[in-house]
């Protein structure tokens, strides 16, 4: 017997809960933007020749000494409502940034962010951008010339079902930080490449929720950045590659998702990700438009060859009278006598709009059902 999740939902719910990033710490990260509408810059010399605007007003007050233990957030002068956002820290701890959303801000919110830098001098520093965006990712990129400087992962949702996400970067200059290429660190220019959009609920729904800190993704161990390519607003879950070779990034070319076993490299776009507490699945579209299944059985991961590979399932839609609740498409394989249904649903109306809803992984030959899980 398998436990049934449960979870009270309208229509109107499933879209909200798909605009709601499950990344990490923080659902917020969906909700959030890096767009720079800082109304707080000043112009001065700078040293670099990197940019010439500072890019945040920093506060005159000194934190703390670099050598201290020290995680101090935003001071008195601080914006009303810039406090207990989602928190990433750089992997050489320079630089801790803080972030969030106001509120009341509609369909396109305005952002906040905190940065605490540790400046040339070794003193720890506050910059302040009471109207920026949200920042969920900060990596240390570490060059042979001996220079650092750091990969910020963005964010802005533009409508209710429509966000932005892209990369900036900044080195750290004094006290202060600068904005400077994404490919090498050097003095700010155009970038192409580095910015996507696309529709919140169908890559929620597409990777469970689970498929947010796949965007942009960058590993410190293989100094690899994933950028994820995009058809028509809609995440192909397939890759640009660019690797750090210790001067700057390198386009080395496409591929698929990080990790995915070889046999299943050749794909269009990802379908579902779906999981039980056995099983992994992946439903992909191919070229030839053919759906392909394909599951490992835990501990397996996708990184290994699968138990099963189908190609050529089916996608059902389900209709629901006025007084029912819509269920969920559902994907349709057969082989050897059995067939395979990803995301079967099974719903319970509790009042208009209001009812029960449940996803499973369900696995039958002929009348006989042989395998129910739910999905986690």
């Amino acid at each position: 017997m398998f436990m049934q999740v449960k979870r009270q939902t309208t229509v109107y719910q499933i879209i909200e809960t798909a605009i709601m990033k499950t990344i990490g710490l923080s659902f917020l990260v969906i909700l959030a933007g890096c767009v720079n509408k800082s109304h707080d810059t000043k112009t001065e010399e700078n040293p670099s020749g990197l940019n010439d605007t500072i890019v945040s007003e920093i506060t005159d007050e000194e934190i703390s000494d670099a050598d201290e233990d020290s995680t101090d957030s935003a001071t008195g002068d601080e914006a009303e409502g810039t406090s207990g956002g989602y928190v990433c820290v750089s992997e050489d701890g320079k630089v801790t940034i803080e972030s969030g959303i106001y509120e009341g801000g509609g369909t396109a919110p305005d952002y906040w962010a905190e940065w605490t830098i540790v400046g040339d001098n070794g003193k720890k520093r506050k910059i302040s951008f009471n109207y920026s965006s949200y920042h969920d990712r900060v990596h240390a990129i570490h060059k042979n010339d001996g220079s650092t400087y750091y990969l910020v992962s963005c964010s802005a949702k533009t409508s209710s079902a429509f966000t932005d996400e892209w990369l900036e970067a900044y080195r750290i200059v004094g006290d202060s930080i600068w904005e400077v290429n994404i490919t090498d660190g050097d003095r700010k220019r155009d970038e192409y490449g580095f910015h996507i959009s696309y529709d919140i609920p169908g890559w929620y729904f597409a990777t469970n929720g689970e498929g947010y800190d796949w965007i942009f993704e960058y590993d410190p161990a293989t100094q690899n950045l994933y950028v994820p390519l995009v058809d028509d607003e809609e995440i192909l879950d397939r890759y640009d590659v660019w690797h750090f070779n210790g001067d700057r990034f390198v386009h080395t070319g496409h591929q698929p998702h990080k990790g995915l076993h070889d046999s299943l490299a050749k794909y269009n776009r990802l379908i579902s990700s779906f999981n039980t507490k056995d099983y992994i699945i992946r439903i992909d579209s191919l070229d030839s438009r053919e759906l392909r299944y394909a599951s490992w059985k835990r501990p397996k991961t996708i990184a290994e060859k699968p138990d099963i590979i189908i190609t050529g399932g089916k996608r059902e839609e389900h209709y629901a009278a006025p007084d029912e609740l819509k269920r969920c498409d559902d994907y349709r394989f057969t082989k050897d006598g059995y067939e395979y249904i990803v995301n079967y649903c099974e719903t319970k109306l509790i009042s208009h709009g209001f009812g029960e809803h449940h996803d499973f992984l369900l696995v039958k030959k002929g009348d006989k059902i042989i395998l129910k899980q739910p999905e986690i």
